[in-house]
């Protein structure tokens, strides 16, 4: 029968700790997005600490999006089926309403770091 020594216990606490602390910077993170917001003629930033209603000038309309409790979503739209409004809170995928021409999208904070692989014309 083996027996837990010193270093394994070290070695058993660094790893807790680890986690505790990487876990925490993942939360902090999380609570500083930022979300972009395209139209046709113009883009928009804004942080998602900031509970507000947007209304934003799109192909057919005005299109209003609600932040909200770190949320994202579209309100209302000018387009017929309204899959926009529909699609509910912005989560791993973009929102788009495409009749309108209006993307609600997460900010990337690595897009100097991609390489682009080929460009098909």
């Amino acid at each position: 029968m083996k027996f837990i020594k010193f270093g394994d216990i070290i070695i058993f606490i660094f790893i807790i700790a680890f986690s505790f602390f990487y876990a925490k910077r993942l939360i902090e993170n999380n609570n500083d997005s930022k979300i972009i917001i395209e139209s046709s003629n113009k883009s928009l930033r804004f942080d998602l600490n900031n509970e507000r209603e947007i209304i934003i000038e799109g192909l057919l309309g005005e299109s209003k999006i609600l932040i909200k409790n770190n949320n994202v979503k579209f309100l209302e739209s000018p387009c017929r089926d309204k899959l926009c409004v529909k699609a509910g809170i912005l989560k791993n995928a973009p929102l788009i309403c495409m009749p309108n021409g209006i993307i609600i999208r997460f900010e990337n904070n690595f897009e100097d770091d991609i390489e682009i692989d080929s460009i098909v014309q």
